[in-house]
């Protein structure tokens, strides 16, 4: 298996690919949250006022991630790069407001049966640590235009744990074992890098950035579902959220 690390082929081959690795995220979030739009707007508790923030700042950060690529794909690149500043500037915001929004829900609903256990900050927090590292690292990497393009891919693709859990939560309970929590929640950040992989493996186009941001992706996943099963983080997250429901909410 020959690895690249930057692109011996014509760029304009390698575009559209990334169209089809964003449908399939949409798919992912489009089907997980539609069907759980009703339980969202009936919630009891209602929901916190930065969780719509977070839902709203999200949708659109999706909305200009997509953008960004169709603009490649119809060879509008200058303006590509313009706005891609300001995408990266306004991704720092979704940064902000993603953990933000997890700490506000979760200590509000700390104590309502049913509701997600304190222990679930890491997964929650897992897709924002890794779209963290990889945007300035992808944003790093625009003049190596194939590296730049499969690192922010990921790095836009590694939010779908909350739209694929609750799309599969459709047909199957929560499970209570490591690798089933795991791909629970993480299955499908782990199923696009693998059929990313596998579709650059036959073209004989695997890049080394990719490799080194699924890597992260998948690691952070695993320590996240890790962290979940350790007792002494079961005891510092329901600490968070205790002070953060007295101070913040």
């Amino acid at each position: 298996m020959q690895i690249h690390s930057t692109a011996t082929w014509p760029a304009r081959e390698d575009r559209r690919t990334a169209l089809v690795w964003l449908a399939l995220f949409w798919i992912f979030v489009g089907v997980g949250f539609g069907f759980d739009l009703h339980n969202y707007i009936h919630e009891r508790p209602p929901v916190p006022g930065i969780v719509h923030i977070h839902a709203i700042a999200t949708t659109i950060w999706l909305l200009t991630a997509t953008a960004l690529v169709l603009m490649v794909e119809t060879s509008n690149v200058r303006l590509h790069r313009r706005f891609g500043w300001f995408a990266a500037g306004y991704a720092v915001l979704v940064v902000v407001i993603a953990p933000w929004s997890e700490l506000s829900w979760q200590a509000l609903n700390l104590h309502t049966p049913g509701a997600l256990p304190p222990e679930f900050l890491s997964i929650a927090f897992s897709g924002v640590i890794c779209m963290a590292v990889l945007l300035p690292s992808g944003l790093f990497l625009r003049r190596n235009s194939a590296a730049h393009r499969r690192v922010l891919i990921l790095a836009t693709i590694c939010i779908s744990d909350a739209g694929f859990s609750r799309m599969v939560s459709l047909f199957l309970p929560a499970p209570t074992t490591f690798l089933g929590t795991y791909l629970f929640y993480e299955g499908g950040n782990l199923l696009l890098i693998l059929l990313i992989f596998l579709w650059d493996w036959k073209r004989g186009r695997i890049m080394k950035q990719f490799l080194w941001a699924a890597f992260l992706v998948i690691a952070v996943g695993l320590t996240a579902t890790g962290l979940y099963f350790n007792e002494t983080w079961k005891s510092i997250s329901y600490s968070w959220l205790e002070g953060w429901a007295r101070h913040m909410l």
